[in-house]
């Protein structure tokens, strides 16, 4: 993992042959496939059906073997009907649905994986990640490529770290995604300090991307997250049912110049930046400097990778200051992954009980 430009697509075609290291060495030991580009190895005037025969002769595979396997590949792909159509005239998801269709029979001892998953629907992107973690229970070997630490966190054991060409991390997943998320955000706060001038920080801060803005009055000067792991991440109890370590912890330094009475938020989003919910603190009286703590317990998040957003508004809801910190909170029930999780990424507690009140058996 890395931000654009570190060297993780680069490092993949090096791996699988597509490009040739300048220099050093690659030892690569057993049966290689990978899907770069959703199109690679894709001819756009060939049918989707021809381009999967195509591919598997690249992998070595004869024809024979590829219509025995067609039909398995079409089934995964859920594109029949569009079979026979030239490839030039896919969608992108559709694209992808044929490219890691043909992929699973293809039988590759070492799987690189770049990012693809980002294109499609969520119960296709859900039916590939389900075969890759079968892939990985198999023995099969993963190497995976992506902006999204969730998936990650829940598909990777160990994690690298690239920035400009060069390791910064390698080690555990969650502990690098940890190490990761908060260089982000001292990334982030650097970038704030150079661009974000008097006047002009606001619109700094929303050309370049970043995630702090206000009317000022009041500002968060440091914010400190404690929780069961103390490297930025947290392990919460199984479903968020509040057993486990906890409680998550947030303590917010700030100043004030222009208020006197402010009310805290602390909120989460998820990775593609929905809010999902947060706490807000009464109204508080204000020093010149101070700190406020927010503890959070039950923690009400099942696994996965979240983003703290805290912020101060003034008493009549006037956002002085709010940021979205880069600190990914990872928030680990017990491995366990549930029927309810495709239901959200927020455990409601509650009490069920059957129509004649008494508790279902």
């Amino acid at each position: 993992m890395g931000h654009n430009g570190s060297g993780k697509t680069t490092l993949l075609k090096v791996i699988s042959g597509v490009t040739a290291p300048t220099r050093g060495k690659v030892h690569v030991s057993g049966r290689v496939a990978a899907l770069i580009d959703v199109i690679v190895g894709f001819h756009p005037d060939l049918t989707g059906r021809e381009n999967a025969a195509l591919l598997g002769a690249i992998f070595g595979m004869s024809q024979k073997e590829m219509d025995r396997r067609m039909d398995e590949i079409l089934e995964f792909a859920e594109i029949d009907q569009y079979a026979d159509t030239p490839i030039k005239r896919f969608s992108a998801g559709m694209g992808t649905r044929m490219a890691f269709g043909t992929l699973t029979v293809l039988n590759p001892e070492i799987l690189l994986i770049d990012e693809v998953l980002a294109v499609g629907d969520a119960s296709f992107q859900r039916k590939c990640i389900n075969w890759l973690a079968d892939y990985r229970t198999k023995g099969g070997t993963l190497l995976f490529v992506s902006h999204n630490l969730g998936l990650v966190r829940s598909m990777t054991d160990r994690a690298v770290w690239l920035d400009r060409g060069q390791v910064n991390g390698d080690g555990p997943t969650q502990e690098v995604i940890a190490e990761y998320s908060k260089a982000m955000e001292g990334r982030t706060a650097a970038l704030m300090e150079v661009k974000g001038r008097k006047g002009k920080s606001r619109k700094a801060i929303f050309g370049m991307g970043l995630a702090r803005w206000g009317a000022g009055g009041a500002r968060v000067e440091d914010v400190q997250i404690k929780g069961g792991t103390g490297n930025g991440s947290v392990t919460a109890g199984a479903d968020g049912a509040g057993e486990g370590p906890g409680p998550l912890e947030f303590t917010i330094e700030f100043k004030a110049t222009q208020i006197d009475r402010a009310i805290f938020c602390v909120g989460f989003l998820d990775e593609a930046g929905r809010e999902i919910g947060g706490s807000t603190s009464e109204v508080v009286a204000l020093g010149d400097e101070g700190s406020v703590r927010c503890e959070i317990s039950p923690i009400p998040l099942r696994s996965g990778v979240y983003f703290p957003v805290v912020a101060i508004l003034s008493a009549d809801g006037t956002v002085q200051d709010r940021w979205r910190l880069e600190r990914a909170v990872v928030v680990d029930q017990e491995g366990e992954i549930t029927t309810a999780q495709d239901l959200g990424p927020v455990a409601i507690a509650a009490s069920w009980s059957e129509a004649n009140g008494e508790r279902p058996s």
